[in-house]
């Protein structure tokens, strides 16, 4: 029957803890779509600015007016008279080498022909019929070719010199104009006409004339592609950009005019019109949000578990990228006066602020992805079709702006911090900015605006750090830490109280603090989290606080006088007390859970062995603390650095070798009794916890060196003397401590008792 009723009631606890989990995955994937959807809706808002349908031609249904003032810069015009400057310039030409040394080389063939005929022996006429069946002497007569024969070699060389210089002169010379095969002709026309008017010999002429008209068959000259391609750009350069000034509510077109090219392209400047499929560009936005966001669930999934787990964190970092967009599209809209300078608005978007936000309350690499992310996103936003320049400079800008200052609080150890991270990011912009003005050939006076619009992100990204830190803190209970460095301050109301009403404990604390920071630091653990929460770990002593052995200044011991199951209840009940404390100041949850959770649930030892000692049958459960074990690593830290601390001031003589075996045993108890089992701390990890401890006592708990007996003064008329012994003498330590003889009865009990972490009470 009883193991039914188990049964029946681990079936009933499955089923609710299956539908807690189900409907926590329920309301994650209900928010992943909402920040989807207003992702989407941001970045391609401004597609919809207009419902108008107009074309080329068409009457325009209404009156239509400048929203704002805008000059437009009409860029197909623009780029039409550009091309038109680069036509009219003419090209450039330049003799065609390779051609004319083919010439040239025929050319001297033809005469080495003509010197062996003429060198043969044999009749002139069969001579010269066999020099006629080669080029280019098929065109000249029987004559001609005779006499050529006959010329002397002397004169032959003198004329090929000659002949060759005319036509390469006339083939190299250069004239304006386009040159095509047409232009032949003129060319041979005119080559002629100077080997006519020249100095050669008859025959020769006419042999000059046949070989310009069966070689020269093709233009001489070819365009010069460097030259004319560096006047044209020069030409291009020289077109002035047309630029439409339009005023607020001037008038663009009127109800039933027809819509012109330039009407279309200034409505379309305006965004006034939708001039391609605009659900189709939504998709491509809607593509690049979901890939953007599974990105960053998808390292986080592989990388950082811990706080995928965390809706809250989760929740976090879509509210500040979403902020920042919301932010941007207000600030796009803002009117600079001028193109140029309504495309540097961009640079003004606050993307280094979410970047920080992440950094301090959640993670700094999840920062350093949402930066990447945020850049992107950035960028199709200010030009949502991806048609200009504009987004991907914003985009740059954003990303090292948000790169930049993740990195500059990344070990944020106080508010000034922030300040500094501020300026560091618009050092960053107007670097960047300045690069993007030297790369695209910015105007001075833009380059100034978009510097000072880069000063004054940074400046905003910290203000707005500053300013939301505490409501992003306080909305998703998150501890960052600026708020812990706050909790540190000695003047606390908490803290002034525990100095001032339980000095011991506050002491004991500041000690704790001291050992778990540096153990903290060993192991990679939150060593600002784990000093404050041991500062504040055993607040609850508050309300009883003489009921413990660090505030008992007299030889009264109130637990002499109860009961050791009352003494048990009064220790353990600190942790309940200390919690109640913690709420009532709005304690950081971290903290509170560290309180909590800081001895674990293990026994009380001290008050159960004196139980026994009184009465054979004790209930062991009436001594064990409430629970639950430490949780974290910073838990468990603040555990260990208590009963350390606790145990090793109790120790009479303090030596290196003491203290570190004192230490290693008591880490080594925890250990055995399970009260490490729930946190993530590994045996390396509680080695290098110990080094750090005996590291830190070893400076706190150091050799002392004792004052020489000193006889007791009395003032006598003629001035100070000494008095007799008292047969007794005050012994001090260096710290002028008087050492008592009350820890010298049973030093082993002693420390036997400070292991419950000072909750023991010395009879």
């Amino acid at each position: 029957m009883k193991i039914r009723k188990i049964t029946e009631l681990w079936w009933r606890l499955s089923s609710r803890m299956d539908w807690l989990r189900h409907h926590t995955t329920w309301l994650r994937a209900v928010v992943g779509v909402v920040y989807f959807l207003l992702f989407t809706i941001l970045l391609s808002s401004s597609l919809f600015v207009s419902k108008l349908h107009l074309e080329v031609g068409e009457p325009s249904p209404q009156l239509i007016t400048a929203p704002w003032n805008k000059d437009i810069e009409d860029s197909e015009k623009y780029t039409q008279d550009q091309d038109a400057a680069a036509k009219a310039v003419q090209p450039v030409y330049k003799p065609d080498d390779e051609y004319l040394s083919v010439l040239i080389k025929d050319l001297g063939k033809a005469f080495s022909a003509l010197r062996e005929a003429a060198a043969t022996t044999g009749d002139d006429s069969a001579r010269a019929m066999k020099l006629k069946q080669t080029q280019p002497f098929t065109a000249l007569s029987q004559g001609t070719l005779t006499s050529l024969l006959k010329t002397s070699p002397d004169v032959l060389n003198a004329e090929e010199k000659i002949g060759g210089d005319i036509i390469l002169a006339r083939a190299r010379n250069v004239v304006s104009g386009a040159r095509t095969d047409a232009d032949v002709a003129p060319l041979r026309e005119k080559e002629k006409t100077d080997i006519n008017e020249s100095v050669l010999h008859d025959d020769l002429k006419a042999f000059y004339v046949a070989f310009v008209d069966q070689e020269v068959t093709r233009p001489t000259l070819i365009i010069d592609e460097d030259t004319t391609a560096k006047l044209r750009t020069a030409a291009r350069a020289l077109v002035k950009r047309d630029i439409l000034q339009y005023k607020a509510n001037q008038k663009i077109v009127g109800a039933g005019e027809i819509v012109d090219e330039k009407v279309y392209r200034v409505l379309v400047a305006y965004g006034l019109i939708n001039s391609r499929n605009t659900w189709k560009a939504v998709s491509g936005i809607a593509l690049i949000v979901v890939i953007g966001l599974g990105t960053i669930l998808g390292y986080l999934f592989q990388y950082k578990r811990d706080i995928l787990r965390l809706t809250n964190r989760l929740v976090l970092i879509g509210l500040t990228m979403i902020l920042v967009l919301v932010i941007g599209r207000g600030v796009i809209a803002l009117n600079l006066g001028g193109m140029d300078f309504d495309s540097l608005s961009g640079m003004l978007i606050p993307v280094a602020w979410a970047t920080m936000t992440v950094a301090i309350l959640v993670n700094v690499d999840v920062a350093l992805l949402v930066s990447m992310i945020l850049a992107i996103f950035v960028s199709v936003m200010v030009d949502p079709t991806l048609s200009t320049s504009f987004g991907l400079q914003t985009g740059l800008v954003a990303l090292f702006g948000g790169v930049i200052g993740v990195y500059s609080v990344s070990h944020l150890s106080q508010r000034s911090d922030l300040a500094r991270a501020g300026l560091f990011v618009s050092a960053v912009n107007v670097l960047m900015i300045s690069a993007i003005g030297l790369s695209t050939g910015m105007r001075l006076m833009v380059w100034l605006v978009g510097l000072v619009l880069g000063i004054v992100n940074g400046v905003a990204s910290s203000f707005l750090t500053v300013g939301a830190l505490h409501w992003f803190e306080s909305g998703f209970r998150i501890t960052s830490s600026v708020r812990l460095l706050e909790l540190s301050n000695p003047n606390r109301p908490l803290l002034k109280r525990l100095l001032m009403e339980a000095p011991g404990t506050y002491h004991h604390s500041i000690l704790v603090g001291n050992l778990a920071e540096a153990a903290a630091e060993a192991v990679q653990a939150d060593a600002t989290l784990v000093r404050v929460a041991a500062m504040y770990h055993d607040i609850g002593k508050l309300k009883r606080p003489y009921f413990f052995i660090e505030n008992q200044f007299t030889q009264d011991n109130p637990h002499d006088k109860i009961a050791p199951t009352l003494s048990s209840l009064i220790i353990t009940s600190h942790i309940k007390d200390g919690l109640e404390l913690a709420k009532e100041n709005k304690l950081p949850q971290q903290i509170q859970d560290i309180i909590m959770q800081h001895h674990g649930d293990g026994l009380v030892s001290f008050f159960y062995h004196k139980a026994r000692e009184e009465k054979d049958e004790v209930p062991e459960e009436a001594f064990h603390y409430e629970g639950p074990r430490p949780q974290t690593k910073e838990a468990a830290l603040v555990t260990l650095a208590d009963n350390v601390e606790a145990a090793v001031r109790s120790m009479k003589q303090p030596t290196p070798g003491r203290v570190e075996g004192l230490v290693r045993k008591i880490i080594k108890d925890k250990l055995n009794d399970g009260q490490l089992d729930q946190c993530d701390l590994t045996f390396q990890d509680l080695d290098r916890i110990a080094m750090a401890f005996v590291r830190v006592l070893s400076g706190i708990f150091h050799s002392r060196v004792e004052y020489p007996e000193m006889p007791v003064m009395r003032e006598t008329g003629d001035g100070i003397t000494p008095k007799k012994p008292l047969g007794e003498t005050i012994k001090q330590d260096s710290n002028e401590n008087i050492i008592g003889a009350e820890n010298e009865k049973d030093p082993e009990n002693h420390v036997v008792k400070h292991l419950e972490n000072n909750d023991k009470v010395e009879t």
